[in-house]
């Protein structure tokens, strides 16, 4: 385990490594009780990979223990029947394409001898497709209890082998709920294995897997600081479709307020231009009614007595039925856009992770930064939703908001520039560390942007109430000199010679 993976509560592995630590598991168990490698995983995963609790009851009560797993032979009143023809069919409904040819399998506990096929299927429909684990598979004989190992598995296809092995693997995961979870981003294959004595549902909140998805550990969505899984849902959910939906309909209300007149005979909008030029009287297309488009009266009030049109009246106030108030949907504009620029920076990720680079120390510094731009693209995303539930009433709050979101955009845009021109150049990690951006520095620097924005945010903004945010200004003042430096700069540019580099 990397240094990095012990300063942080979870660490991020493979299917491959949790196959291994579950094979050690099985290892162990067997050399101490001198039990195959087959028992050792039945017996594991009837008592939910508990070692100890396993140790313990070999120890004391061997044989019970063996017999309830179904590890003792199984005694058979006619060895000799063949359970594979019709003898079968009475328990379970596909067996119709059975070969006779196919050979003839059973369990080392007991003589119930079932064609290659039989046991593909009776698998797949009992266990492998099943959605819920089962701690024990049994042989397919309704009377019979012995167990189905790896011994018997051997003996079938390798595509019954590798389920048996994901199906083994899903035992496992599901006795460690709360320690392993795999990563829900589609198509990925790294789990999230937290470390013992950590409180997953505290610490968990962030987790950033390898794949560059971040996501959070009580509700699986991504990652929504600063707001909580509560409001996260009910965004997805609820607000955010209603606000388009209230988007969609400011936008049609401002349409045609600008390019319609309501009708004076039945209040229907008749848009502007469907007049003919040579006359100023329109024709509704609800009522049928006609109207002076200048002063808004229906045509017969324009007629005189000698039947010809005359002047037009006063003109008729607007309608108050079409003053509609325009929602605002500025923090929807904002979370679209943010969408964006996430799914851009997800996609760089992705590109760097697919070139070929020989220096693992040059693949850790930029990925480490390209994963940076994700989370902060992400927790950018998520400060509109902030907005939108806690300063709909608080107009400073939601201008001093819009300053700390508009100033970390510029930041990381900033870094995602001055990242790509660097590794363009082909550095080599050495130089990368030496060069003159410091890359690793300003990560750091940006990286502490962040925490203090979402610290302020979880405390209200209160430092909305004061004259001067030294934390979120375009600069910080240097306790020695008051020189005004950019937080791009780790150090004083006017009272130290030359920046202090981490190493």
């Amino acid at each position: 385990m990397d240094d990095d993976d012990l300063q942080r509560p979870y660490s991020v592995c493979t299917r491959d490594d949790l196959k291994e630590r579950i094979t050690k598991q099985i290892d162990v168990i067997s050399e101490i009780f001198c039990v195959s490698t087959s028992d050792a995983t039945v017996l594991l995963m009837k008592l939910r990979w508990n070692s100890q609790l396993l140790s313990e009851r070999l120890s004391q009560e061997n044989k019970k223990l063996l017999t309830e797993s179904g590890l003792k032979p199984v005694v058979v009143t006619d060895s000799n029947q063949d359970l594979s023809d019709s003898s079968c069919d009475e328990f379970y409904e596909f067996f119709d394409d059975v070969d006779d040819d196919d050979v003839k399998v059973s369990t080392p506990f007991c003589s119930h001898k079932f064609s290659t096929t039989y046991w593909s299927k009776y698998l797949d429909k009992n266990f492998f497709s099943v959605e819920k684990t089962l701690d024990t598979i049994s042989c397919p004989h309704q009377d019979c209890g012995a167990a189905v190992g790896r011994d018997t598995i051997e003996k079938l296809t390798v595509k019954d082998k590798n389920r048996y092995d994901e199906y083994v693997l899903r035992s496992y995961l599901d006795t460690s709920k709360r320690q392993v979870k795999q990563c829900p981003a589609q198509g990925c294959s790294y789990f999230i294995e937290f470390h013992k004595g950590t409180d997953a549902e505290e610490y968990g909140l962030n987790v950033v897997c390898l794949c560059g998805h971040t996501f959070c550990c009580r509700c699986s969505l991504e990652t929504h600081r600063p707001v909580t899984c509560n409001n996260a849902s009910d965004w997805l959910s609820r607000d955010l479709q209603k606000l388009s939906e209230a988007s969609d309909k400011s936008l049609s209300f401002l349409w045609i307020e600008a390019n319609t007149e309501p009708c004076p005979h039945c209040l229907s909008p008749v848009e502007i231009g469907l007049g003919s030029l040579d006359s100023k009287f329109v024709p509704c297309g609800y009522c049928s009614g006609s109207f002076c488009w200048d002063c808004m009266h229906s045509e017969e009030s324009h007629k005189t007595e000698s039947g010809t049109y005359g002047d037009c009246l006063e003109p008729v106030e607007q309608d108050p039925l079409w003053n509609v108030e325009v929602v605002d949907t500025s923090c929807l504009d904002r979370w679209e856009a943010c969408e964006v620029s996430l799914v851009e920076a997800r996609s760089e990720l992705q590109a760097f992770k697919e070139s070929d680079n020989t220096s693992e120390e040059y693949i850790r510094i930029v990925r480490e930064g390209l994963m940076l731009i994700v989370q902060c693209r992400q927790f950018l995303k998520w400060t509109c939703v902030y907005e939108h539930i806690h300063l709909e009433y608080e107009a400073s709050k939601k201008e001093f908001l819009r300053f700390l979101q508009d100033y970390a955009n510029t930041l990381v845009k900033s870094y995602a520039e001055t990242l790509k021109e660097e590794t363009g150049k082909g550095l080599s990690a050495a130089q990368l560390v030496c060069s003159r951006s410091n890359i690793p520095g300003v990560t750091s620097s940006i990286g502490n942007y962040f925490y203090n924005f979402s610290k302020a945010l979880k405390d209200g903004l209160d430092a909305v109430k004061v004259k001067h945010y030294d934390d979120f200004a375009p600069c910080w003042l240097c306790d020695r000199c008051s020189y005004a430096n950019t937080w791009l700069h780790k150090a004083c540019q006017m009272c130290c010679e030359s920046p202090v580099v981490n190493k």
